[in-house]
Order: C-alpha cells, then sequence, then structure tokens
C-alpha cells in the first residue's frame, strides 16, 4: 500500500472543485488556486517547481497572474514555491516564525506582509479574513474567503469527513489546536472546508459537530489513528 493510500487517502486530484477554486496536488499536499476578477490567489505555494507549474499548464493558468499568496505556516511543504509567484504578496502569520522544515520568510524580492486574527484583505474582488489557528504551529493561520471558502492548512485533517485534529507527533501544541478548531467550529455558513494533506469537504457544518461546544470536543485518544 502506498503512503498516500495508506496515510492521506482524500488528497485532492489536480483539477476545479468549483467555478472560483481549483486545488493543486503536489506529492503529498494540496494547495489551492481560487479565481478573482482581476487575477489569482493561492493559498499556500507547494513545493517543487517543476510540479506546480506543470499543474499550471493543466489547468490553464499562468503564475504571473497570481496576485497574493496567502500561507498557512512557513513548512517547506506549503511555502517553497513562493518564489514561483513574483507578481504577488506574500501574506503570512505574524508570529510565524522559521524553524524546524519551515522556510525563512522575505528572501525574495517579493512584498512580504504579516498578517493578525480577524484582519480583512480585499484582493482581486475577494474579501479573505484571516483567523489565528495556532497548534500546528505557533504561527499558523486559517483563511475564510468571501465567508464560504475555508483554507485551513494543517490547523485540522479530515477523516471520513469529520474534523479531527492533526497527526499527534506533528503537533506543536495540543491545547492550542483545540482551541483553535473549536473557534473555527464556531463559523456559520461556510460552504467548504480545504485542508492540505487530507481533501475537502462540503458538509461542513457536520464535519465540526462534535467541535461545537466543550463538553463535545474530541478525547485526547481520538483522533490520532490515519
Amino acid at each position: 500500500m502506498t503512503f498516500r493510500r495508506l496515510f492521506m487517502p482524500s488528497l485532492l486530484n489536480t483539477g476545479p472543485l468549483c467555478q472560483e477554486v481549483l486545488a493543486v496536488r503536489d506529492g503529498p499536499v494540496n494547495f489551492y488556486v481560487v479565481r478573482g476578477t482581476n487575477g489569482l490567489c493561492c493559498f499556500d505555494t507547494g513545493w517543487r517547481a517543476a510540479q506546480v507549474l506543470r499543474s499550471f499548464d493543466a489547468l490553464g493558468l499562468d503564475v504571473a497572474d497570481v496576485v497574493a499568496v496567502f500561507l498557512t505556516h512557513l513548512h517547506w511543504d506549503h511555502a517553497r514555491c513562493h518564489v514561483l509567484y513574483r507578481n504577488a504578496r506574500i501574506y503570512v502569520g505574524a508570529r510565524e516564525s522559521s524553524g524546524l522544515f519551515s522556510m525563512k520568510p522575505g528572501r525574495s524580492a517579493q512584498s512580504w506582509v504579516l498578517v493578525q486574527e480577524g484582519e480583512l484583505i480585499s484582493v482581486t474582488g475577494r474579501r479573505v479574513r484571516v483567523l489565528a489557528t495556532p497548534g500546528h504551529t505557533v504561527g499558523s493561520v486559517s483563511y475564510l474567503v468571501d465567508d464560504r471558502q475555508l483554507f485551513t492548512g494543517d490547523a485540522l485533517r479530515l477523516r471520513r469527513d469529520e474534523v479531527i485534529t492533526f497527526w499527534p507527533r506533528l503537533i506543536g501544541d495540543r491545547q492550542a489546536m483545540t482551541r483553535s478548531i473549536q473557534k473555527l467550529a464556531q463559523l456559520q455558513n461556510v460552504e467548504r472546508l480545504l485542508t492540505a494533506h487530507t481533501g475537502a469537504t462540503t458538509e461542513v457544518a457536520s464535519a465540526f459537530r462534535r467541535w461545537q461546544t466543550p463538553a463535545q470536543r474530541l478525547s485526547p485518544q481520538e483522533g490520532t489513528h490515519a
């Protein structure tokens, strides 16, 4: 059995998810492209330049049209290809820092912007709300686009369309992750939840149902298996 089938069976293949959102798969990770009225936004970047460029070609897109890149955190599988998007402004959580498996921000001619909880960014006709979701890393953030599309990076994972915590050995702070997931569970009218390694779901309310109140938290033993 392959690594992908064993640990990440819900990874999305490169292609459109709806009219405005497209998934790109680069090995064991997905990132996402959102169409706007006057350009593209990316949520994370992939990590292998050749694969990312092939995927953009297959989708009929041009990396030159990406005007904003929203990084959920700085781990290499999420941020390494930021240099491909030369016309983009790069957004990353203000508390995020480089470390093990991480990239160092700002080593390019691109403009880097540090973002914090609650900021609202308007770009390409889209409204992007920043949600601080620490746990996987201290500075991890999620992004809510037009109050409908929720991009979570590694803030959580999906198993059979149910939200659970990330793989235990990859959690920096379990209590912080629990609080972050509970915060996301309070969002209303979200139409699609998109993760980096475990696919996406449109059954958002039911996916979060066990996180709605403190009494409905997953126990520490739950969410520890792929």
